[in-house]
């Protein structure tokens, strides 16, 4: 035992220094905002935020309470200082390493019969180890640990090693019947937190039969599976595991149903055909077969499956890989029965990556995590082979550190391209070059920017992206930006923009209010009416076009009768709350001669306007409201938006 504690030891600080240049990072807006620093949910741990992290599945799109929880108790440790979050994603990850050098020790252990356990176990140690810390310091885990999203993955494969683990020791043999039956449900119970952390390993259940075969040997002597009882018992005990992966349908209903920042989507994407289908699942296994060993050019976004032609050479090549491996081990199973074990498993554990329903999908670095494992026990099975053989084991142990000084290299350099949201959008652009779908990475980039004040740097990406192809983020960012710079003409130009792809509400407000700022109010009033016809119940839309009819300076575009319907429809759907709305509709009674309704109003607005403490609204309504004493109504000397600050604002989302 203190060998095993040792080598844990050594395990953990190897780990923890490969990845220890992630404690010095900040988010990255590549969903760390909508996990955490802009998600108000795990902002606490009252009653009311533990039920929406174990009700809700829409937010994220998918069913992670045990994550949010996590998220949570860090923010009550550390509030939102990322350190806090890089720390527990380093911690799971590196035991995470020590729990995979546990479980493949156990692994090989149990594929050696006739031994005495303590002995087997031994020669098991130093093997296990090397496959542990490839696994863990492989670069394809620098995405998994550097990004603060990705603890949903650290956090399932932690419960999931538990798992397995608890599995294992249940069919140790000699171990008492209710020692077994402890181990057993111990090794569901942490299945379970492993789905509610994030239910990507569904598929675990296939692993275990696979393993109830080999190496647990569970089935000898079974000639009819179904019908032995044997048999029967060992797959009946799959049966709470099944039932814990149908977590993966809540889910898929989410996916069916986003909220908030998540654009709606059909749970099967259209025009993707079952060919399309089969030629994608074919690319994703044989691509996690071959890249954990090239991990190079590494990046969050890989653009093969954003659009592809699936009679393409890799495509077939790889559909050639995976059918001409699955027929070649099953043929040879009884010869190699380990390595048809590890490649159902491989197939088994890869399937929600598979992207089934979704297109476009990624084959992003993250989603080896959990598949990695394979290559893991690969590699210590090697190690193990030759582990009696002392010339061939000293030449495969070197080969194995040579490999973990190159791959640790290559992950110590990959964490700094996670040091902030500038660094990691400019390498993603590198890596792109000029593939079209760089026109996202540049309007992210440009927004950060922005919020950092380097507006020049921002404008040119904002540009660019709207080069390679205009989208709706980018104009609603490059307008908000422009607006708030002052440039009203350049701002219009990106609302009108961005109107032409999406038909957002609060572009149409915004868009009607400047076209009113420039002077050019005919174009404006047209505008908003336009806009009423699609959403004749749009607040701010009304209270705009009502200001203008009352007040504009141009008495052929004012209009007081159609002002006050315009602004009672307004006043009426906030309830006559809303201080602003209920001084346009007194400016509206004014211009329509109805001058003791508009004094009773602009009371009534000041009133409102005192309660919400905005004086510079008080003070511009007791002025308005003396004129309409007077007899008089209320005309602008220049033309300019309406002060009611209740126009929506533009925030650009993760799509």
């Amino acid at each position: 035992m203190r060998r095993v504690g040792l080598t844990s030891l050594v395990l953990f600080l190897a780990t923890f220094a490969v990845f220890s240049r992630v404690l010095l990072a900040d988010f990255v807006r590549w969903d760390d905002n909508i996990s955490v620093y802009e998600n108000p949910h795990i902002q606490g741990l009252d009653w009311a935020r533990l039920r929406w992290m174990f009700s809700d599945a829409s937010y994220g799109m998918r069913y992670k309470p045990l994550t949010w929880l996590a998220y949570a108790l860090v923010h009550q440790v550390g509030g939102l200082n990322p350190l806090g979050y890089h720390l527990a994603n380093l911690l799971v990850h590196c035991f995470n390493a020590v729990l995979v050098f546990v479980v493949i020790r156990r692994l090989l252990a149990a594929s050696i019969p006739g031994q005495d356990a303590d002995e087997r176990l031994t020669q098991a140690t130093l093997p296990a180890a090397g496959g542990a810390l490839l696994w863990a310091i492989n670069p394809l885990r620098v995405e998994a640990v550097a990004r603060v999203t990705d603890l949903t993955f650290c956090l399932t494969l932690l419960f999931l090693l538990i798992s397995l683990w608890c599995y294992l020791r249940a069919q140790q043999s000699g171990n008492p019947t209710c020692a077994r039956r402890s181990f057993y449900w111990c090794s569901v119970g942490a299945f379970a937190l492993s789905m509610l952390s994030l239910p990507f390993a569904f598929g675990y259940a296939v692993v275990l039969v696979v393993l109830d075969w080999h190496p647990l040997r569970r089935f000898e002597g079974c000639t009819h599976w179904w019908q032995d009882g044997k048999a029967r018992q060992v797959l009946l005990e799959k049966i709470p595991f099944l039932a814990l992966g149908g977590l993966l349908f809540v889910t898929f209903l989410a996916r069916m149903n986003p909220t908030g920042i998540w654009a709606a989507r059909p749970a099967v994407a259209s025009g993707f055909n079952s060919f399309e289908r089969a030629m994608q699942a074919f690319y994703v296994w044989a691509y996690y077969v071959w890249k954990p060993w090239l991990p190079f050019h590494l990046s969050p976004v890989y653009t093969t499956l954003v659009k592809f032609n699936p009679n393409a050479w890799p495509f077939w090549l790889s559909a050639a890989l995976v059918i001409g491996t699955t027929v070649l081990l099953v043929r040879r199973r009884k010869q190699w029965p380990w390595a048809l074990a590890l490649w159902i498993s491989h197939l088994a554990l890869l399937v929600p990556a598979l992207g089934l329903t979704e297109r476009p999908h990624y084959s992003a670095d993250r989603y080896d995590y959990v598949p990695g494992l394979v290559w893991a026990v690969v590699i210590a099975a090697a190690l193990w082979r030759t582990s009696l053989r002392p010339r061939l084991f000293a030449a495969g142990a070197a080969c194995a550190a040579g490999l973990a000084l190159f791959w640790g290299t290559l992950s110590v350099g990959q964490t700094r391209v996670w040091h902030d949201s500038i660094t990691l959008f400019n390498h993603m652009l590198g890596e792109l070059g000029n593939h079209p779908y760089s026109f996202d990475i540049h309007w992210r980039l440009g927004w950060v920017l922005a919020r950092q004040g380097k507006t020049d740097e921002a404008i040119q990406h904002y540009q660019t992206s709207l080069q390679i192809q205009p989208s709706a983020n980018t104009y609603a960012a490059f307008a908000r930006l422009m607006e708030t710079k002052g440039n009203a003409e350049a701002a219009l130009t990106n609302y009108l923009g961005l109107l032409q792809l999406d038909r957002n509400v609060a572009a149409f407000a915004k868009a009607g209010a400047l076209l009113s700022s420039l002077g050019r109010t005919g174009e404006a009033i047209s505008f908003y009416r336009t806009t009423l016809i699609a959403y004749p119940n749009l607040a701010p839309v009304l209270e705009n076009l009502a200001w203008l009819l009352a007040t504009d300076p141009d008495a052929t575009n004012r209009n007081g009768a159609e002002a006050v319907r315009l602004a009672e429809r307004a006043c009426a759907l906030t309830d006559r709350q809303t201080p602003a709305l209920v001084g346009t509709l007194a400016a509206a009674y004014a211009e329509a001669g109805r001058f003791g309704e508009a004094v009773a109003t602009a009371q009534k607005a000041c009133a409102l306007a005192s309660k919400a403490k905005d004086q510079a609204l008080l003070r511009k309504n007791q002025e308005l409201l003396e004129l309409y004493r007077a007899g008089q109504a209320y005309h602008e000397a220049t033309r300019s938006a309406p002060a009611s600050g209740n126009r929506p604002a533009i925030e650009p989302a993760r799509t």
